[in-house]
């Protein structure tokens, strides 16, 4: 159990958690309209981060002219902001009005778990990620794993949403707890996708070019004895659509890297099909191997 907050920390959670809880309370259309004006707004100001996005696309997309590309990081800004106060409504909304969505795939989880084997769901850091969490979570209980805010307070009003949904939170560090919940045959969600040059990192091809990729998630699978099945969430419109991809065959292998890397290549295909709706202003490419020059 978690020691109680000192007061000054949850006087500044009630203080931030003040505007997401009015957007939460705004119906879809308007928390929508007005996530899109925020995503215009944080395109204006967040010049260094267009510029990640710009270096980012550019090796994705390269035969694209640099004026189409600049047309998706404006589509992809005002997903971001959209799916900024829609994640508000999963923290604090009224869930008995839950936008309408639907779920490709849940057998391959009913499947697994009828079985009494533990999931992993392999997610990726979409502008809708926070409720592709939470609608995954209608369906099975649910353990997210995490990285803490750097701010206390934050970071406390982050969990304080997302812990009433979760059967739990797990910080990113601790695989002996996602062991646990997954020989127990529970779900874990995971997006593995960022820069990572760890321990269990390995330069994997991301398109194209050599990325510093998180090979833990057949490690866990293999560990855990559970199954993992590659997990999307995309928004059209007002309607969302989660699709739960079927366990791919002979994950894990043994070979973590190139189990790792058919997990990357099912990413990459999902993001050529919804390119706007991925985090493109992470850097990806900030570890490349030696002989590389600098992306940003």
């Amino acid at each position: 159990m978690s020691a109680p907050l000192p007061p000054r920390i949850r006087a500044t959670r009630l203080l931030l958690s003040l505007i997401p809880r009015l957007i939460a309370a705004l119906p879809q259309r308007a928390r929508l309209a007005l996530g899109r004006g925020l995503g215009w707004l944080m395109a204006s100001a967040l010049k260094k981060r267009r510029r990640i996005m710009r270096a980012n696309l550019a090796v994705a997309f390269p035969d694209w002219t640099a004026g189409a590309r600049d047309v998706l990081i404006d589509e992809h800004f005002a997903r971001l902001g959209a799916g900024i106060c829609e994640g508000f409504w999963g923290w604090f909304g009224n869930l008995d009005r839950v936008p309408d969505y639907r779920v490709i795939g849940l057998e391959h989880l009913e499947a697994a778990r009828a079985a009494g084997q533990g999931v992993i769901l392999n997610a990726a850091h979409v502008t809708d990620m926070e409720l592709g969490v939470y609608f995954v979570s209608r369906h099975a209980p649910v353990h997210a794993v995490y990285r803490p805010n750097n701010n206390r307070a934050i970071d406390s009003l982050i969990n304080l949403g997302r812990e009433k949904h979760l059967a739990g939170l797990i910080h990113r560090e601790d695989t002996r707890a996602m062991v646990r919940a997954l020989r127990a045959g529970e779900v874990l969600w995971t997006a593995p996708d960022q820069n990572y040059h760890g321990k269990t990192s390995a330069f994997i091809p991301f398109f194209g070019l050599p990325a510093a990729t998180n090979t833990a998630v057949p490690i866990l699978a293999r560990m855990g004895r559970a199954v993992i099945l590659p997990y999307h969430v995309r928004r059209f419109g007002n309607r969302y659509e989660l699709a739960i991809e079927p366990p791919i065959s002979g994950l894990p292998s043994g070979d973590d890297v190139a189990d790792t890397q058919r997990l990357v290549e099912r990413l990459e295909a999902e993001i050529r099909r919804h390119p706007a709706m991925y985090l493109w202003g992470h850097r990806r490419f900030k570890t490349l191997p030696e002989g590389y020059p600098p992306l940003y």
